[in-house]
């Protein structure tokens, strides 16, 4: 509380604040409640290191934090494949967090002009940004992630709990199959295949 309102980077304290209030978690609905602060200033972290940087890395950071995973219940989702696979049922992954990320994160529920009104259609109707057909298929990538395996050097007294180190995605549970986007492709599609690359680029420098 004293670095925030205390330190020089106002603006960056500020942003990270605000940012916070966005991307809210709600405490009771978490294992531990309250109890444990590191898992919250953990969490916090995200909004001030990234609070003058770029969206997206709060996009990605917010999304593998396991309090972001357990407050809006992707965590353990599993893909409808691997379930009907074990117990011969289907069921849809969770949407929870798709949905969230779109209406609330980023895009909202209308698209908008240059100016911040609403475009209309010919009926003079909002236009949608997306419908639950993109909420389903979004959920499916939010398939798979799963808690860091516990460890023992930090704020915490369950030894089977980890709300510190980011979500890892275990491919068993993850969904493989291709998902749709909002405009009509895939998600993915732009990205070069391996097959397309120059040979070797995996060795070059830079390489990810």
């Amino acid at each position: 509380f004293m670095i925030a309102i205390e330190a020089r980077d106002q603006l960056r304290q500020l942003m990270a604040w605000q940012l916070s209030q966005l991307f809210a978690i709600v405490p009771l609905v978490l294992t531990g409640g309250w109890d444990h602060t590191e898992n919250f200033l953990n969490y916090y972290d995200i909004f001030v290191r990234h609070g003058l940087g770029n969206f997206v890395n709060i996009l990605r950071e917010v999304t593998f934090n396991p309090l972001m995973a357990e407050n809006l219940t992707f965590q353990d989702s599993k893909s409808g494949s691997y379930l009907f696979e074990t117990t011969g049922s289907y069921t849809h992954a969770d949407e929870n967090y798709a949905r969230e990320l779109m209406q609330l994160f980023t895009i909202g529920v209308f698209l908008l002009n240059d100016d911040g009104t609403k475009m209309l259609n010919e009926n003079g109707e909002p236009i949608p940004t997306f419908s639950n057909d993109e909420v389903m298929s979004f959920a499916r990538v939010f398939t798979g992630f799963v808690q860091s395996q516990p460890r023992g050097n930090f704020e915490e007294n369950d030894s089977s709990w980890n709300a510190i180190d980011e979500l890892i995605v275990d491919p068993i549970y993850h969904d493989k199959f291709p998902k749709h986007d909002l405009t009509g492709g895939y998600i993915g599609d732009g990205y070069p295949l391996c097959v397309d690359l120059p040979s070797r680029t995996f060795l070059r420098k830079g390489a990810t």
